[in-house]
């Protein structure tokens, strides 16, 4: 019994001998209250103690001593010691001392000072200043923002949004980068801008590679607001103003179409239209529309954002409550976006750690066709004739002439009325979004941690369309149809993390292992009715169709699953060294191609910290090298290696009156596809300097995209399409420069940003493409009205070049004419004096598309930013500049709008400018009705444009209301009003509506950007 009492006792006093003391708290800035992630914790000197707050700056720490002191530091702080006794929880509040290099910055699955940052990673600068722009996405912001991301704007219409592209195409397949919302893989609709704390860029394959398949085309990871310790906090962000096209085209007006036929059939040698007469057709020599003032309108644009936050010892909330809309300058366009999220976190104890992330967003989106030649709205407001009005005297919509004179109507050609196809449709499109995140995060020893988070998110879009008859003359339709569909796609992410964080003295350890595995399935739903006797909105649904066409579905389930693993290690904060390797296996591909493993690793060097670097100016100054490879699964159809059925509806029987359903392969299979890999390197440099008060980044990279996928040569033997292939190889390589300075003259303080990247393409080859030696892919699919071809992608070449006919000017006479020759044949013979000379580029004695030659293309050689802030007292004002160069479009829009040799349609009133024998000074031809020397049927240099601009993208003029007043309204508060005006100037010498055409630099009368005024205010209570 005494041995026992002994043990007994023996067991207490140890236990209290190794009693440990349990330090919790938030270390926040002094200035704002904001968190301060990364921020060093050392109790009682003793390094190898010492932990990192989190994202949110909190931290937990156990220490033996019962009293003591504790160093809070952070770079960019100035550093506060703080004695303790007893378990306790703090509030530490650091002075600022900021330099760009000491934020914490976003790296996937974690965090990481920017300082010690080895690979490519770009954080985007001013984030909370979204809410005084007009921008509805993160797309919009980041466009000249960071060096090395473009944002192909789409155009203006709003049912569409920017393209990213992150330095450079690496493939003619889907390229769209991985978003990462709070931690999980996000694929729903633009999130609500206002909901952001924080983004940063996943530029090389060393800093995306731990987010694997998807990720190839680089990562933009995004940190969303939380609670912060204090009184609940409400915000309120609301803007709203008005939107206009700028440097719109003008149509001829009634008399100007008139006469320039009757000038185009002399030259043509045909005959004069009746239409055009003015005694045989009076009404047609009368304006009655300028229909792009017509089409276009002046559109407003609302935008209110209410946030509720907080946090208390255990806990964080935040819930914000968003709605967006944007009516588009073109009638009947427009955008709605209802937001919710609710994110709340709760400590269960020190250790353990609950919370849940709900978005749920209800968007709409309404646009119009401007990409066809055939329909595009824009286009057919310049084909319409100025004489037409808008609508007849019934109500209903003019055609282009009146009934009473439906024998001139052809010679009009078949147009849209373009009101018509804005305002006819009853097209709604309701999408329904929701994603749900709850994880829950475990400390389970000192810098070993464990999380498990999973995300279901779930997507729903229900279409339908009603285009009645267009009786109208022109492009007569009598047939009126119901569209209808419905698309549902289910996904969930769960991802389970161990993290390992330690320092051993002047050596930082940080461990990463994840297993990440995901679902998805897909079903869409298609159905079209024809014939509906009443057009009554009552009455537009599908059992009131006279005939219904067959269904079209489609479905899909997609999975994947990753192990992945990461150490980065540093030795005194001065040598960096880190390494990933994560395995993939998706369903997308034959099993034995199913899985491959992608490594990367990368290393840094603060010379600075070196004792023979010495230079007062260089605060500091690390190099940065890293290597990686991705798999990219985007590209993979989600059934590329098996043989893609598809149905028909055949007629069997002698008498051909039964239907049954035939089932073919209509695609060949692929079992041998497999992952197309995106190589990079980076070499970088990061510098403070000049008292840290000017920061610059500086990157060169190369990433290569290495078994591209792409659809095969088709093989006429087997009567199917032919099946993907790996099929080649594209590098982009180029340079990124960013660079800020701060400083501050008395009240006043400014801030000088600027960033630039130049990128080159090349398409290295085709290996694998097809085994017959062509080195090229002919992009036919991407025309002007089936006629003008300008894409191909050749080896040794950009992505989607420019392969183009040279322009050589317009004949002046027939002596010209005459003169050019080979072998003494005519290389022209059609020509007359005021067309084309187009170059024989093959020296064949004729002008054909073997005279094609290569022109550049649309990726920009150099992307730009520039952006100055200045505060003074509570004024704040803050400009942007953003510009490309080295960009040229194909301006086919001049194919039908200068050209009077298709339909009678009407033109631009530009072509008042074009050859005539005392006009020769221009770069329009003769006009005619034939084009038999084919100025514009021939796909030429004519139509290839400068594409570059330097556009004032935004200036925003703010004022802050004193403290004192708030202070006397309720403590605390604080409010910011402004106005803000976006693409106000735009300074280029391309001739189209607008050089942002997007795609590939085709434009055919695209959607234009808006200008646009707003007024808003922040208000924070």
């Amino acid at each position: 019994m005494k041995q026992y009492l002994f043990l007994l006792l023996t067991m207490g006093l140890f236990s209290s001998v190794m009693a440990q003391t349990t330090l919790s708290g938030t270390v926040v800035s002094k200035t704002d209250g904001m968190p301060i992630p990364g921020a060093s914790i050392i109790p009682n000197n003793r390094t190898q103690d010492g932990v990192a707050t989190d994202f949110d700056g909190n931290f937990t720490l156990t220490v033996a001593a019962t009293d003591g002191v504790l160093l809070v530091s952070s770079m960019g702080y100035a550093a506060t010691e703080l004695a303790y006794s007893g378990s306790q929880n703090f509030t530490i509040a650091l002075e600022d001392q900021s330099t760009g290099l000491d934020e914490v910055v976003l790296i996937g699955y974690g965090t990481s000072v920017k300082k010690n940052i080895t690979s490519a990673i770009a954080t985007v600068s001013n984030v909370a200043s979204m809410a005084s722009r007009p921008v509805g996405t993160l797309n919009d912001f980041l466009q000249g923002n960071v060096a090395g991301v473009t944002v192909l704007q789409q155009g203006g219409d709003p049912s569409e949004t920017g393209k990213i592209v992150i330095r450079g195409l690496g493939s003619i397949s889907n390229e769209n980068p991985l978003m990462v919302v709070d931690g999980v893989p996000y694929y729903g609709p633009s999130i609500n801008p206002n909901d952001i704390a924080s983004v940063s860029i996943l530029k090389d394959a060393s800093a995306a590679a731990i987010y694997g398949a998807q990720a190839a085309s680089g990562v933009i990871v995004i940190q969303t607001k939380k609670g912060k310790q204090g009184k609940p906090k409400i915000g309120l962000d609301m803007y709203s103003g008005m939107q206009s096209a700028t440097d719109l085209p003008t149509p001829l007006n009634a008399i100007e179409q008139a006469n320039v036929y009757n000038m185009a059939a002399d030259n043509g040698g045909t005959p004069r239209q009746s239409a055009h007469d003015a005694a045989q057709n009076p009404w047609g020599q009368t304006t009655r529309t300028q229909w792009m003032d017509a089409i276009f309108r002046t559109a407003l644009l609302y935008n209110a954002n209410i946030n509720v936050s907080g946090a208390g010892e255990h806990s964080n909330y935040m819930s914000s409550f968003g709605y967006n809309k944007k009516e588009g300058v073109l009638q009947g366009t427009g955008s709605e976006r209802y937001s919710f999220r609710l994110k709340s976190e709760i400590d269960l104890s020190d250790r353990l750690t609950l919370g849940e992330n709900v978005y749920f967003s209800h968007t709409e989106s309404v646009g119009t066709n401007t990409s066809s030649g055939y329909s595009g709205t824009i286009l057919n407001a310049i084909y319409m004739p100025s004489a037409a009005p808008i609508y007849d005297d019934q109500g209903a919509f003019h055609g282009v002439a009146p009934y009473n004179l439906s024998q001139f109507a052809g010679a009009y050609g078949d147009v849209y009325n373009p009101m018509s196809l804005l305002l006819r449709p009853t097209t709604t499109s309701p999408t329904r979004f929701m994603n749900a995140n709850v994880f829950l995060d475990y400390k389970i020893l000192n810098g070993l941690k464990f999380k498990t988070s999973y995300a279901y998110s779930t997507s729903q879009n229900n279409y339908k369309s009603f285009d009645p008859r267009r009786p109208e003359l022109g492009r007569t339709n009598l047939v009126n149809s119901l569209t209808q569909s419905y698309a549902t796609t289910n996904r969930w992410v769960w991802d389970n993390q161990l993290t390992y964080n330690k320092a051993f003295g002047d050596h930082n350890l940080d461990l990463t292992a994840v297993y990440s595995a995901q679902f998805t399935d897909y079903e869409f739903y298609s159905q079209r009715g024809e014939g509906f006797g009443n057009e009554n909105k009552n009455n537009q649904y599908m059992s009131n169709a006279a005939d219904i066409k067959n269904p079209v579905t489609d479905v899909y389930e997609d999975a994947l699953t990753s192990a992945i693993g990461r150490a980065m290690y540093n030795y005194d904060n001065k040598y960096f060294l880190s390494a990933s390797i994560r395995r993939d296996e998706t369903s997308r591909l034959a099993t034995a191609n199913q899985a491959d493993y992608f490594p990367s690793a990368s290393m840094g060097w603060r010379i600075s910290d070196e004792t023979f670097f010495k230079i007062p100016a260089v605060n500091d100054l690390k190099f940065r090298a890293s290597w990686g490879q991705i798999g990219n699964i985007n590209s993979v159809g989600y059934y590329s290696f098996d043989v893609p059925l598809s149905t028909q509806t055949v007629i069997i029987g002698e008498n051909g009156l039964e239907n049954d359903k035939g089932v073919y392969a209509g695609k060949q299979s692929n079992p041998n596809l497999t992952w197309e890999t995106s190589e990079s390197i980076n070499l970088g440099l990061d510098a403070s300097l000049l008292n840290n008060r000017l920061n610059v980044t500086f990157d060169y990279f190369e990433k290569k995209t290495k078994g591209m996928i792409l659809p095969g040569l088709e093989d006429k033997h087997q009567g199917t399409a032919a099946a993907d292939v790996n099929g080649g190889e594209v590098k982009n390589h180029g340079l990124e420069l960013s660079a800020i300075f701060n400083n501050s003259v008395g009240d006043l303080n400014y801030s000088l940003g600027a960033n630039a990247s130049m990128i080159n393409n090349e398409l290295v080859n085709l290996e694998g493409y097809n085994k017959s030696g062509i080195d090229f892919i002919a992009h036919s699919g991407e025309n002007v009205r089936s006629t003008l071809e300008p894409f191909r992608s050749e080896v040794g070449r950009e992505l989607y070049s420019n392969y183009l006919v040279p322009y050589l000017g317009i004949f002046q006479s027939q002596e010209e004419i005459d003169a050019y020759v080979l072998g003494g044949d005519p290389i022209q013979p059609e020509a007359q004096p005021g067309d084309f000379k187009f170059k024989d580029s093959n020296n064949d004695g004729k002008i054909d598309n073997n005279d094609k030659v290569f022109m550049g293309s649309y990726q920009p050689d150099l992307t730009f930013n520039v952006n100055l802030k200045l505060d003074y007292k509570r004024f704040d004002l803050g400009l942007i500049f953003q510009g490309v160069s080295g960009v040229k479009a194909f301006n086919g829009y001049k194919y039908s709008a200068y050209n009077a040799a298709l339909q009678g349609y009407n033109l631009d009133n530009k072509v008042l400018g074009s050859w005539t024998p005392t006009n020769t000074n221009t770069n329009l031809p003769r006009l005619s009705t034939k084009d038999n020397n084919k100025n514009f049927e021939t796909t030429s240099s004519w139509y290839l444009e400068d594409a570059s601009y330097l556009r004032l993208k935004n200036i925003t003029l703010g004022y802050s209301v004193s403290d004192s007043l708030m202070d006397s309204m309720m403590k605390g508060a604080s409010l910011r009003v402004y106005i803000s005006g976006e693409n106000l100037f735009t300074f280029t010498d391309y001739s189209g509506l607008d050089p942002e055409v997007g795609g590939n630099g085709l434009d055919v009368g695209k959607y234009p950007l808006s200008r646009m005024f707003t007024a808003g205010l922040s208000l924070k209570l």
